[in-house]
């Protein structure tokens, strides 16, 4: 079930991560030897395009942001101190264009020669991440609450450690432990001790009732009883279960092995 309109928004403000949680401490990622930032003339009825350059020792990370979600391009520039690329709007011969079916986003890092790249916008409370090599070629791609706990470079081989967030095929509150067991198995989460969905689910959707009363400037006990059975009656609990837990990525040769580190930590709906 998905859920839309009034409700959806508000689920997703709930659950989302604040701004500057999305991003992780500084410390894991490289520093860039140089940024720039300018702001380019705007096109007759346009927005203005924000231009960002971050320099790297082997390769230039451009962003064009024209004011929509999710930056209008991503590119990676070769060079390095010797060579260092032109900041600027116009390709240059050798630019590595991220692909729009790839990806669509921000400049989250850089660790190595992995080039991490944020979601535009945040799903059942976590923020997606894509990693590409220096031709633009996307490596791996999962969704993450909040930033990176560690990144580690041995060689070509990038270690990833975060609280990853994976939305299951079914309801934990609607299939019971049928579908527990399912995610379980897909996700290599330990089967118990089992996440309270019921708990979850139940936050989730008083958050919810709570969002709808106090937009409706009625923010009383009898309208949030009231909310919360219409949001019962829409089959709310039939939304497919959404876990969090500790996981490691390892990312060698162009494949990507992922490991739970522990148990499910969370359990709500999908947004």
């Amino acid at each position: 079930m998905r859920l839309t309109g009034f409700g959806f928004v508000v689920l997703s403000a709930l659950l989302a991560p604040p701004a500057s949680a999305a991003t992780a401490p500084s410390t894991v990622f490289d520093a860039p030897t140089d940024t720039k930032t300018m702001t380019l003339p705007a096109a007759k009825g346009a927005a203005q395009t924000k231009l960002t350059c971050s320099y790297y020792a082997h390769f230039m990370v451009k962003e064009v942001d024209e004011g929509e979600v999710g930056a209008a391009q991503l590119s990676i520039v070769p060079g390095d101190a010797t060579h260092k690329p032109v900041c600027q709007r116009k390709n240059v011969a050798g630019e590595k264009i991220v692909k729009a079916d790839d990806w669509g986003g921000y400049l989250k890092g850089v660790k190595g020669d992995d080039v991490f790249f944020d979601a535009e916008d945040g799903v059942n409370g976590a923020l997606g991440f894509a990693v590409f090599d220096s031709t633009a070629k996307k490596l791996f791609e999962d969704s993450a609450l909040g930033g990176f706990h560690s990144l580690a470079l041995d060689g070509a081989t990038l270690t990833m450690r975060y609280q990853r967030s994976v939305a299951g095929a079914c309801s934990v509150m609607k299939d019971g432990p049928a579908c527990w067991a399912k995610i379980a198995a897909a996700t290599h989460v330990a089967a118990s001790p089992a996440p309270d969905c019921a708990a979850g689910y139940l936050k989730a959707k008083t958050e919810m009732a709570k969002g709808r009363c106090d937009a409706d400037k009625t923010p009383t006990p009898a309208c949030i009883a009231a909310a919360l059975k219409e949001l019962d009656a829409q089959r709310w609990n039939e939304s497919p279960s959404v876990i969090e837990y500790e996981a490691q990525t390892i990312l060698a040769a162009g494949h990507a092995t992922t490991t739970a580190l522990g148990p499910a930590l969370t359990c709500h709906p999908a947004d």
